[in-house]
């Protein structure tokens, strides 16, 4: 009699537990599906903004022209080179402004009152960035298959994949960028240009990985070497490249996307002052 009293006991502990953790598993469905909502939003509002459109459109032709006029660079260099450029540049440009832009025009109570937590939103941020970053990397690709003759050695399934997971570090990345708790989205376009150029400039942009040793500390030097193999070349770190560049962009955007979820919970209530 004991005994199953025990069992019984134990039945309804488990029975409980379970109905926790599908409410748990509901809530967190509940919650992405906000966030993709508010990717909506701001994929709606802010993609045609001044500070997006130069950085994410203007910069990368600009720098384009700047390092390939005049110099003899190979075509798989020239469009992994744009492409890293122009996935990190347009990924990146969203997520400093949204912040600021919601604290100024006061909409940013009105989100936080919302049933959403701090962290739907910032997901919405990195949905938004990596679908406008994925979009925009697509065309030098497209460019180069149609007037560089690349074609013929392409894995699509490798360039693809690799944008996708680079869209999402980057993207992740750019919340570090709005942490500082302002209504002046100037203020943080100077932390990007600060942070985002010294990155450019020390990454393999149009040249091997093997030229430059410093790249191993920037984000974009592993996408570069995931689209050189995509496009038909080697990976600069041996027969396990692949799956090597492709854990480290993984780390990079969880490392990014927690501690941004970390600053942003501490600052919050910053915004909302005075």
């Amino acid at each position: 009699m004991l005994f199953s009293k025990l069992l019984r006991e134990v039945d309804k502990i488990n029975e409980k537990a379970f109905i926790l953790e599908q409410s748990k598993i509901k809530k967190i469905i509940t919650q992405i599906r906000r966030s993709f909502a508010i990717a909506k939003k701001d994929f709606r509002i802010y993609y045609n903004k001044g500070p997006v459109v130069i950085q994410g459109i203007l910069f990368p032709v600009i720098l384009f022209f700047a390092f390939t006029i005049g110099r003899n660079i190979e075509p798989i260099y020239m469009i992994s080179g744009l492409m890293a450029m122009v996935l990190f540049l347009t990924s990146t440009s969203i997520g400093p402004v949204v912040f600021p832009w919601e604290t100024r025009q006061q909409t940013l109570e009105r989100l936080i009152t919302c049933p959403i937590s701090i962290k739907t939103v910032l997901l919405g941020s990195v949905w938004g960035s990596s679908i406008f970053g994925v979009l925009f990397s697509l065309v030098p690709l497209v460019l180069g298959i149609i007037f560089l003759s690349i074609q013929v050695s392409i894995d699509l399934l490798i360039v693809i994949i690799g944008i996708i997971v680079a869209a999402f570090s980057f993207s992740s990345f750019s919340l570090i960028l709005s942490v500082p708790p302002t209504d002046i989205p100037a203020n943080t376009m100077i932390l990007t240009f600060l942070i985002k150029f010294p990155l450019i400039f020390i990454s393999p942009l149009f040249m091997p990985i093997s030229s430059t040793p410093l790249a191993v500390i920037s984000p974009l030097t592993y996408f570069i070497d995931i689209i050189n193999t995509g496009l038909g070349g080697n990976s600069s770190f041996g027969t396990c490249g692949l799956l090597f560049d492709f854990t480290i962009l993984l780390l990079f955007g969880f490392i990014f996307l927690f501690l941004s979820f970390f600053l942003h919970g501490k600052t919050l209530q910053k915004r909302f002052r005075g």
